[in-house]
């Protein structure tokens, strides 16, 4: 290796722009020659203070506010998901009685997707809704503030809302809600 390949090994460490495994030879390199080392440093110091040296730059709030809305988009973009039905893991809701299988979480919204199932009539506990919920009845009967609803059935609830439904026995339905619902 030459000199000119161990300056760019060096520059490009120093500001992080190299695969771990390429950095961990350069830093094991370092280890072993003072002059590298002291080099290493040196770049590290100026790689630092580089963001200190330009005028800061005043960006127009609307700007600002596009970059930020662009980053989040492409944040929450998911590609593609699909589950098959004889894919669902259905596992223990915490209410007793309930069954659920669990489509999608989002954890930046806290936002829980599912399949809920009613093996047997469950009063659900009275709880407020931290934003808004929806339901789609897939199948049987769920009554919600005295109105029985069943397959083909919605509902939503607004955030604050506060409900407290009865699933009956063999009752299935898709729900999309918050994970930070609270139980009263």
């Amino acid at each position: 290796m030459n000199q000119e390949e161990i300056n760019n090994l060096l520059a490009l460490t120093a500001i992080t722009a190299i695969a771990p495994e390429e950095s961990q030879s350069v830093e094991e390199m370092a280890g072993s020659s003072p002059e590298i080392e002291k080099e290493l440093r040196s770049l590290r110091e100026t790689a630092a203070t580089l963001a200190y040296t330009e005028t800061p730059l005043d960006v127009p709030a609307r700007l600002k506010q596009r970059l930020f809305n662009r980053i989040q988009q492409e944040t929450e973009v998911v590609d593609f998901v699909a589950l098959r039905s004889g894919e669902l893991k259905w596992k223990p809701h915490p209410v007793k009685g309930l069954m659920m299988a669990v489509l999608q979480i989002n954890q930046e919204r806290r936002e829980i997707s599912a399949l809920i199932r009613a093996e047997v009539t469950v009063d659900y506990p009275s709880h407020q809704h931290a934003t808004g919920e929806e339901i789609f009845m897939l199948e049987g009967e769920l009554i919600d503030r005295g109105v029985t609803y069943k397959a083909g059935d919605y509902l939503y609830s607004k955030a604050g809302s506060v409900h407290t439904p009865i699933a009956i026995a063999g009752c299935m339905f898709f729900v999309k809600t918050s994970l930070d619902d609270k139980f009263l």
